[in-house]
């Protein structure tokens, strides 16, 4: 890891960033991919000192800036117009393990942390579907994972963060130091500062996982299921989606509604040397069939679902994990497929109001999106959910949702505006939106989102970032 007393500073003129057209072209769109922006210049720092120089002479000359890991948003949340676009991709250490944490530099893509800590037996304890993205990327965000009814989000897994704020000071926070700082960096979008390291909590990993793949067609089923699931905590992953079964073909090609929906859930769990007991995991339960199970390697399951295309539905029987290793790599990934547009509407919503509201969708999605999207859906802990600026409903359960869209850019001017209904719907029915994706908000709609915190908010921008350079173009924090 790079040394934390200045040392390794290297003064970097602004005049030297990158400016080649094609550089500013490449990082002019996010992989949402229904935004524009141009920045001024590219910046590529290879420390935390450069990191610290970039920031301070932004801050003397008052030039936007704002921080890109793998730039995964989805509205243009990484990216800048007319400022300054700091890359992270060159803060790519990863340290030792250290009483079951790890400091890890933020450019460092999940990706790779996963592959260096399972060589030592450990994995983190959430995991985003995609590894591709930074782990500085989705710490701004929350990083929501299939283990989050469990673990709660990866900004719940950090103890401590090292951030450069926007007035360029390099500080080390965590819930004992510096806790305010803490508490703004994590799921803060970049607002208050640019993480620069995080220490991240491990878990021991078992090297082998068993998957079932249950088919429900009945929402109040699957919710009464999801609820023991969870409070019995029988399973470490609880993978579910949604969806349409057409009356015929015709029907999905006119664009027509369908005729129902149905739910798979992938419950998988490790283990070493003893087969989990199925009859123990199962027992109870009310899904309509059983559709599959299969092992895999630890490592090829956690890695295998960024390599699979979005248009690969689940069906009835379910796609399988990769075992023995074939992680699939024939296949496009989808989270690397750029030639895309992928606006993507999440959001978490009151356990409650989910039968009705996913009853709601299904019956009103229009054909637009219903023929190109995956609906997937999880349940939470809302006790697990710690980071003040991660915001969700109230509740013991809630339930992850999310319309994950892939399409031609010719096909937004139809589908954008239906996914701002969805939004709406979101919100409407007591939910919060997750905030990596497609968003429409003005600033009322960004005040209403943070809700009482909002006023904490200005101050803490007034505090780390006075000049208002950060990521401008995010939430409107600017007076």
């Amino acid at each position: 890891m790079p040394r934390r007393d200045g040392a390794d500073m290297r003064v970097m003129d602004l005049s030297t960033l990158d400016r080649h057209e094609e550089t500013l072209e490449a990082a002019s769109r996010d992989f949402g991919r229904t935004v524009r922006k141009r920045p001024l210049a590219v910046a590529r720092p290879n420390s935390v000192g450069e990191v610290v120089e970039i920031v301070r002479q932004a801050n003397r000359e008052r030039i936007p800036l704002t921080v890109r890991g793998a730039g995964h948003s989805q509205s243009g949340q990484s990216l800048s117009d007319g400022g300054i676009l700091l890359h992270t991709n060159g803060l790519n250490r990863i340290g030792d393990i250290e009483d079951g944490q790890i400091r890890v530099q933020s450019g460092v893509p999940w990706r790779d942390l996963v592959h260096t800590v399972y060589a030592q037996g450990y994995l983190p304890p959430a995991l985003t579907t995609h590894l591709s993205v930074t782990v500085g990327g989705t710490l701004s965000v929350a990083g929501l994972s299939t283990t989050s009814h469990s673990y709660g989000s990866q900004a719940d897994n950090v103890t401590e963060l090292e951030v450069v704020t926007g007035d360029g000071r390099r500080l080390r926070c965590s819930a004992d130091s510096d806790s305010v700082l803490f508490d703004c960096a994590r799921c803060g979008l970049g607002q208050f500062g640019a993480i620069t390291e995080a220490r991240v909590r491990l878990r021991k990993a078992l090297p082998n996982v068993r998957t079932y793949g249950l088919v429900y067609e009945d929402v109040c089923a699957l919710m009464r299921d999801l609820e023991l699931l969870v409070r019995d905590d029988r399973f470490q992953y609880i993978d579910g989606w949604c969806t349409p079964v057409a009356r015929d073909p015709w029907q999905v090609l006119s664009g027509a509604l369908f005729a129902h929906h149905v739910f798979f859930v992938y419950l998988s769990v490790e283990w070493d040397e003893t087969p989990p007991d199925e009859e123990a995991l199962l027992g109870g339960l009310h899904h309509s069939v059983l559709a599959n199970r299969s092992d895999s390697p630890t490592l090829a399951f956690v890695t295998h679902k960024e390599t699979k295309s979005l248009q690969s539905r689940p069906g009835f029987g379910g796609p399988k994990p990769a075992s023995n290793g074939e992680a699939a790599s024939h296949r496009p990934k989808w989270f690397d497929d750029w030639s895309q547009t992928h606006p993507c509407t999440e959001g978490v919503l009151p356990w409650d109001a989910f039968p009705q509201f996913i009853a709601d969708v299904a019956s009103e999605l229009p054909g637009p999106v219903a023929r190109t999207a995956r609906i997937m859906l999880g349940p939470f802990r809302g006790e697990r959910f710690s980071a003040p600026l991660f915001m969700h409903p109230q509740g013991e359960l809630l339930m992850g949702y999310g319309i994950l869209i892939e399409a031609p850019a010719s096909e937004m001017e139809e589908i954008l505006p239906i996914l701002a209904r969805e939004s709406r719907r979101i919100i409407d029915a007591g939910g919060k939106r997750y905030l990596s994706g497609w968003l429409d908000f003005d600033r009322r709609a960004w005040q209403t989102h943070y809700g009482d915190l909002w006023p904490r908010m200005l101050e803490w921008k007034r505090e780390f970032d006075p000049r208002h350079i950060l990521n401008p173009g995010g939430i409107p924090l600017s007076p």
